[in-house]
C-alpha cells in the first residue's frame, strides 16, 4: 500500500462523464461531504444533471458503490485508485471474462460464502452445546429409576458448563461462546438441584425443600455467570430473577399455612407489583450516571467532572441488558404461576390469571423498546393461552357459545388495532383510560391473590 500525500489524504482519479481529475481527498471525511466539491471540478453541468438522473455516485472499477455515508479510509480506498463518478441509476456493465474457470470460480464465490473461521467457531460452539443437552435429556430420562443418581449426574454436567463457560470467557476471551454454555449451566444446576434429593421416590413426592433447592442453585450459578461472562447479562440475570421468585415461593411454602396454589398466587401478585420498580432497580444495579441536582448557588455554577461519554454507553448498555433480563425472568415466573393457578386455582384463580394477563398487556405499552415490551407481551398472550385451555374444560355447547364467540371479539379487536395504531400513536384520552385500567388491575390484584390463597377464610376462622 502507498502512503498518502500527506497525513489524512488520499490521491485519487475521479474519473467523470467528460473529464478525468485528479484530486487529494480528506480520508476521513464521509464520502457524501465530498460529492458536491467533486461535482464542481468535475463539470459545471453535473449538479444540474444529477436532478435527473436521480444524483452522482462513485463507483470502483469493478462496477461496486462507494458508500456515500462512510469515509474513504472505512472503504479502503488508496492512494492511485480510479474512482467513476456516475449517476446512480445506471446499471454498471459486467465485466467480460476470458478465462471461463476464472468466471466459473468467482460465480461460484459469489453465490455461497466461504467457510472460515467464524463458521468454525460458531460449529464448535453449537456442537459443544448440543452435546451437553442431549447428555442433561438422556440423563433425565433415567430420572424414574433413581432421581438421586440423575440429579447428581446433572449437577456434574453443571459444573463442565460452568467451568467451560468460565474458561471461555477469561481465559480464551471469547465471552460471546461462553453464553450459551452458561446457559445450559443454569438450566442442568437447577435441575439437578432440584432432584438429586428424591433418591428413587417420584417426581410426584417433590416438596418445599426440594424447589428451595433449585432454585438456590439457579440463584448460585446465575450470579457466577453474570460475574465471569461480561457480555449479554439478559441470561443470568433472568435466571437469577426467575430463581428469586422461586424461592420467595419454596420458603412460603415450608410453613403449613402455605400451599402450592397460595405460593403461586404470591408468584403471581408479585410480578404485577414489583415490575414498576425494575426500571428503576436497573439504573441503580447499572450503575448509571446520574445528573446531581444544585442545591446552592455554588453548585449551579459550578462546572464539575464528566463522565467519559464511553463509560456512559456501557453502563447505560448494562442496566439495558439489567432490565431486559428482569423482566424476562418476570415474565416466565408469571407464566410458571399460572399454569399452577389454572390448574388446581377455581374460579379465583383463572380471574387472577386474566388479571395478570391484562396487566401485563397494560405495561407492556410503558416500554418502547422492542426487547422490553416482549416478555410482557409474552405475560399476556401467555395467560390468555392458559385461560383458553382452562376453557376446554367446558361442554361443547358451552365452548360454541361463550368461548368461540369471546376469541374471535379477541382477534377482531386485534385486528382494528393493528390497522387504527400501526402508523399514529393512541390518543392521550386513550392513554388515560390505558393508565386507570393499570391501576385497577394492580389494586385487584391483591385481593384477588387472597382470596386465591385462602387468607379470608382463615381469617373469618380466627374470629369465628
Amino acid at each position: 500500500m502507498t502512503r498518502s500525500v500527506g497525513q489524512g489524504l488520499a490521491r485519487v482519479t475521479v474519473a467523470a462523464p467528460t473529464r478525468r481529475v485528479d484530486v487529494a481527498l480528506p480520508d476521513g471525511v464521509a464520502v457524501a461531504e465530498l460529492l458536491p466539491m467533486l461535482l464542481r471540478h468535475a463539470g459545471d453541468e453535473l449538479a444540474d444533471l444529477g436532478q435527473e438522473q436521480g444524483g452522482w455516485v462513485l463507483r470502483r472499477p469493478d462496477g461496486s458503490s462507494v458508500e456515500p455515508d462512510r469515509s474513504l479510509a472505512a472503504q479502503e480506498v488508496r492512494d492511485g485508485d480510479v474512482l467513476h463518478l456516475v449517476p446512480s441509476r445506471e446499471q454498471w456493465p459486467e465485466l467480460d471474462y476470458d478465462d471461463v474457470v476464472d468466471a466459473i470460480a468467482r460465480s461460484a464465490r459469489d453465490r455461497s460464502r466461504s467457510w472460515g473461521s467464524a463458521a468454525t467457531r460458531r460449529a464448535g460452539i453449537a456442537t459443544g452445546v448440543v452435546g451437553l443437552v442431549l447428555a442433561a435429556l438422556v440423563t433425565a430420562g433415567t430420572g424414574p429409576e433413581d432421581w438421586g443418581r440423575a440429579g447428581g449426574v446433572l449437577l456434574g454436567l453443571a459444573v463442565v458448563a460452568l467451568v467451560a463457560a468460565v474458561l471461555l470467557a477469561r481465559a480464551v476471551g471469547d465471552a460471546g461462546a461462553a453464553v450459551p454454555f452458561g446457559t445450559v449451566a443454569q438450566l442442568t444446576a437447577a435441575g439437578g438441584a432440584l432432584v438429586v434429593g428424591l433418591g428413587a421416590q417420584p417426581l410426584a413426592t417433590l416438596g418445599p425443600w426440594q424447589w428451595l433447592a433449585g432454585a438456590l442453585a439457579l440463584v448460585a450459578v446465575s450470579l457466577v455467570v453474570l460475574a465471569a461472562v461480561s457480555v449479554s447479562a439478559e441470561g443470568p440475570v433472568a435466571g437469577a430473577a426467575l430463581g428469586l421468585l422461586g424461592a420467595v415461593a419454596a420458603a412460603a411454602a415450608l410453613t403449613d399455612a402455605v400451599d402450592a396454589l397460595s405460593a403461586a398466587a404470591l408468584v403471581a401478585a408479585l410480578t404485577v407489583v414489583l415490575v414498576p420498580a425494575l426500571p428503576i432497580l436497573s439504573v441503580r444495579l447499572g450503575k448509571v450516571p446520574m445528573p446531581l441536582l444544585p442545591s446552592t448557588t455554588e453548585d449551579l455554577l459550578a462546572d464539575g467532572p464528566q463522565v467519559p461519554r464511553s463509560r456512559v454507553a456501557a453502563r447505560v448498555r448494562r442496566a439495558d441488558e439489567l432490565l431486559t433480563g428482569l423482566l424476562a425472568g418476570f415474565a416466565v415466573a408469571a407464566l410458571a404461576a399460572g399454569v399452577v393457578l389454572v390448574a388446581d386455582g377455581g374460579r379465583a384463580g383463572l380471574v387472577l390469571v386474566a388479571l395478570v394477563a391484562v396487566g401485563g398487556l397494560l405495561r407492556s405499552r410503558l416500554f418502547p423498546a422492542s426487547r422490553h415490551r416482549l416478555p410482557l407481551v409474552a405475560t399476556g398472550l401467555g395467560g390468555v393461552v392458559l385461560l383458553v385451555l382452562a376453557a376446554l374444560a367446558l361442554d361443547a355447547a358451552q365452548q360454541l357459545r361463550y368461548l368461540v364467540p369471546a376469541l374471535v371479539v379477541l382477534a377482531l379487536a386485534a385486528l382494528v388495532a393493528l390497522l387504527r395504531f400501526q402508523d399514529r400513536a393512541p390518543s392521550p384520552y386513550l392513554g388515560r383510560v390505558a393508565d386507570v385500567l393499570d391501576v385497577l388491575v394492580v389494586l385487584a390484584v391483591v385481593p384477588v391473590a387472597c382470596l386465591v390463597a385462602g387468607l379470608y377464610g382463615y381469617v373469618r376462622g380466627l374470629y369465628g
